[in-house]
């Protein structure tokens, strides 16, 4: 019986107001992205009550996963949306980060169909879009 891998991949998840924001550092595998969400599901819980809320992925190191990984963060989006109300994930990463113009695409179509979804060089780009967006979707009562 083979031993399940570790997780892959550091992170540390806050918000910033209806932002969920979530700081990572790849690669990361499926294992990382379990623990990523179990983690996620209590700030879920809060921003749900403030829906729409958008979740915000700032990555560093490398932007490369495996396939198990992405189909798991398929999983996880659909969740958001279905389940507690986010409307939108945006991904920022700085040019220089690896994997970026190999991998951009898998996001797309990771996002494609379950929410909004938009790429940012910087943070503060990402934050302007998302209250943007937030601000012509009505908080919910």
């Amino acid at each position: 019986m083979t031993k399940p891998f570790p997780p892959h991949g550091k992170y540390k998840i806050y918000c910033d107001g209806r932002l969920l924001v979530t700081e990572v550092v790849g690669p990361w595998n499926v294992e990382f992205i379990r623990d990523w969400s179990s983690a996620a599901i209590p700030l879920c819980e809060e921003l749900k009550s403030q829906a729409p809320w958008i979740a915000v992925a700032m990555i560093s190191g490398s932007m490369l996963a495996t396939p198990e990984a992405m189909d798991a963060l398929r999983k996880v989006i659909r969740n958001s949306v279905q389940h507690y109300g986010c409307i939108a994930h945006v991904l920022v990463a700085e040019p220089t980060v690896a994997g970026r113009g190999i991998v951009e695409w898998a996001f797309q179509k990771t996002y494609d169909g379950l929410s909004q979804s938009a790429f940012f060089d910087d943070y503060e780009s990402a934050k302007a879009w998302s209250l943007a967006l937030l601000a012509s979707h009505p908080k919910s009562s």
